[in-house]
């Protein structure tokens, strides 16, 4: 007939009526770059992404699976180190790491003896497979407590590692800095900023 009636959805509102209503300003899709755009004037760079390109990221993102982890704290000497933060053995086991270098002092020494202060981050099903890794290494961490994390209020870095699980990858991730070990009663512990050095204004 002449007078053509528009597809409607199970809610009874036509075709397109849902996205207009889903619609959101540019600035709250989560693929909107941080910074100062857009402007009071509602201007925004040529180079921004633009309506679909965020819808499409943002379904994207919605989709991903994320993965509930746990984790563990060890310390490994380096050659342990070595061998665990390979690509392939993290792949066969499943398993993510943070890796912490420590300072030398009474902890950490130098070369093969240089201290790996280590989060090991999987999910509770593959408990097995990564403490029978750990044992073969060297590094054996059945005895270390289980901690859960809280998928919803992790860290940024788990909550990367929790997508990136989810999706079978699995990364080491090395800190820049080194890190030094303050005992409690010391000086170097009670103070809030940490331990001072001698050569510490002339580091960048």
């Amino acid at each position: 007939s002449s007078g053509s009636t528009p597809h409607c959805s199970r809610q009874g509102l036509p075709r397109g009526a849902m996205s207009q209503l889903a619609r959101k300003k540019l600035h709250e899709y989560q693929g909107w770059p941080k910074g100062i755009y857009p402007m009071s004037d509602g201007w925004t760079p040529p180079g921004y992404p633009g309506e679909e390109e965020l819808i499409a990221y943002e379904e994207k993102m919605n989709s991903r699976r994320k993965a509930v982890l746990v984790k563990r704290h060890v310390c490994v000497k380096d050659p342990e180190y070595e061998r665990l933060s390979t690509q392939e053995s993290m792949d066969k086991s499943e398993y993510s790491l943070v890796c912490m270098p420590l300072m030398e002092g009474p902890y950490s020494g130098e070369g093969e003896e240089r201290t790996w202060y280590l989060i090991v981050y999987y999910e509770s099903s593959k408990k097995g497979k990564v403490e029978k890794t750990f044992k073969s290494q060297g590094g054996d961490i059945s005895d270390i407590e289980q901690v859960p994390i809280d998928p919803d209020s992790g860290e940024e870095w788990e909550k990367e590692l929790m997508y990136g699980h989810g999706a079978g990858k699995y990364k080491s991730v090395v800190s820049e800095y080194e890190y030094a070990v303050c005992e409690k009663g010391t000086p170097e512990h009670e103070d809030p900023w940490g331990p001072k050095f001698a050569e510490g204004p002339r580091w960048e």
